[in-house]
């Protein structure tokens, strides 16, 4: 094991959910000498930020190639009065598929009267106040151009564009957290057929990224065809669906892993074997065929991507060679401890990467444990532990998307094995929240609550702000598979 000792100043890339809960915990650890964020948009929220109104005349999609493969591309960004965007994911009618007690930082509540489920709103609202607190150590439309790590000196070289005045900065920092969100290069995967459909039909195919709501598709008077069935995909599909009234097709590979609405008018087909052109229309790869398809939208995910690392090519020096194979075909971040450390390089974080996990418990955890990594006081493991944890992964989990997929129950046990190193580090510093019973319990039957919550909505034309009102309205019971305890593994996840 190994101790860290002389980690003094600390960046933080990213003024996010995830980046605002590392910021938090590292300033209240009070051991770090200097700490700086770095936040490329000019607002705290991250991808709950609403920027669509701000691309809506803008003819270039977030889509940087059809397919979208690569991830060393970057993002365009817009200027409006002064203020810069990046595009998020975020939609009109967007709400949360997670109670809002999961979203809620430790010792910060939303309102009361918020809704279970919050909208867009609600979530970016309560952000920006819980951010607020920082605003001080943050720099805005500072965009990092390129992360290079000295060797002799043992620090990081950090490339900063201002992106409103076009001027850069060098800035050296002991430590670096990498909150940079993974919403950012959409992925389209290079199905037949596909690039000729682009160049013949351009404009047809867009990415759940470009969505906003239902109504810019009231003059599509030909089938519209949703791929995908994660939680864009679901979202999308029913808006579609409820708002068009009429059929809307679904390609799925399996069924969603978050809770979403449903509705009679989507038609699911499995996974798209080809596109046809000529004749307009989509294969699948049970040899049922959709014909006059006018718009495909892509809820295919996106590429994990940080286009600021070196290349391989350009990589020298032992910590820029770890730093430059992290990324190689972007579907995960590969030579990593506990989703977060590279392998031999434990001065840098890469925060927030599991999926299907509850974003902002996750963040806190993840945070608690790295603050008390660099101050020294909980010891870093063994490289030769680190690889059989990076293996466990690949060997439970699958060497591509899946790697840092952590399901319920394994998110659970993540944050709880994190959270028992942090308090066995002692007293002082963050905490994230502690997983008790009624919260696993919750947790376990958050499809069943978000379904309940989608019919109470439908029928009473109210929003619950409670579990306890769906409860005593007869719209929710807790289901039998309901459970309230997790074990706490000693290796993984």
């Amino acid at each position: 094991m190994t101790v860290l000792k002389d980690i003094k100043s600390v960046a933080v890339i990213g003024a996010g959910p995830v980046g605002v809960a590392f910021a938090k915990a590292l300033i209240k650890e009070k051991r770090f000498d200097h700490i700086q964020v770095f936040e490329r948009s000019s607002n705290f929220g991250g991808l709950w930020n609403y920027t669509k109104p701000l691309f809506k005349n803008n003819p270039q999609t977030s889509l940087p190639s059809i397919p979208s493969v690569s991830p060393n591309v970057r993002e365009e960004r817009q200027v409006y009065k002064g203020r810069v965007s990046f595009q998020t994911p975020a939609y009109k009618y967007l709400t949360t598929n997670t109670p809002k007690n999961f979203i809620e930082y430790n010792g910060y509540s939303f309102p009361a009267d918020t809704p279970l489920f919050p909208t867009r709103q609600h979530v970016f609202e309560y952000m920006v106040q819980f951010a607020n607190t920082i605003d001080s150590y943050v720099n805005f439309n500072s965009e990092l151009v390129s992360l290079q790590f000295l060797d002799d000196a043992k620090q990081y070289e950090l490339h900063i564009k201002d992106s409103v005045k076009s001027t850069s900065s060098i800035y050296h920092f002991d430590a670096v957290v990498l909150a940079v969100g993974f919403h950012n290069i959409p992925y389209v995967p290079n199905i037949e057929g596909v690039s000729e459909w682009n160049d013949r039909f351009p404009g047809s195919i867009s990415h759940s990224k470009d969505f906003d709501q239902p109504q810019d598709f009231l003059d599509s008077h030909g089938n519209i065809l949703v791929i995908g069935n994660s939680a864009s995909g679901v979202d999308v599909a029913y808006e579609l669906a409820t708002c068009l009234n009429r059929p809307i097709y679904k390609s799925k590979r399996s069924e969603p892993q978050l809770p979403g609405a449903t509705d009679p008018n989507i038609k699911d087909f499995p996974n798209v074997k080809k596109f046809d052109p000529a004749n307009k229309t989509v294969e699948f790869v049970d040899g049922q065929k959709l014909s006059n398809v006018e718009k495909v939208i892509f809820c295919t995910g996106y590429l994990k991507s940080m286009s600021f690392l070196p290349q391989p090519t350009e990589s020298h020096g032992h910590g820029n060679q770890i730093l430059s194979r992290l990324i190689s075909n972007g579907s995960r971040v590969e030579n990593l401890y506990n989703h977060m450390l590279p392998i031999g390089l434990p001065s840098l974080a890469i925060a927030g990467l599991p999926k299907y996990v509850l974003p902002v418990r996750l963040a806190e955890s993840q945070a608690a444990w790295i603050t008390r990594i660099w101050s020294g006081r909980i010891p870093v493991p063994s490289e030769s532990i680190q690889r059989k944890y990076d293996l466990w992964c690949a060997e439970n989990n699958g060497e591509g998307t899946n790697y840092h997929v952590l399901s319920f129950p394994k998110d659970v046990q993540y944050c709880m094995r994190l959270n028992k190193d942090v308090r066995h580090a002692g007293y002082g510093g963050y905490f994230g929240v502690e997983w008790r019973g009624n919260d696993i319990k919750l947790r376990s039957a958050m499809k069943a609550v978000k379904i309940s919550y989608f019919k109470y909505q439908q029928n009473t034309g109210k929003c619950a702000t409670s579990l306890k009102e769906l409860e005593d309205s007869g719209y929710f019971e807790w289901p039998a598979d309901a459970i309230s305890c997790v074990q706490v593994p000693t290796f993984a996840p």
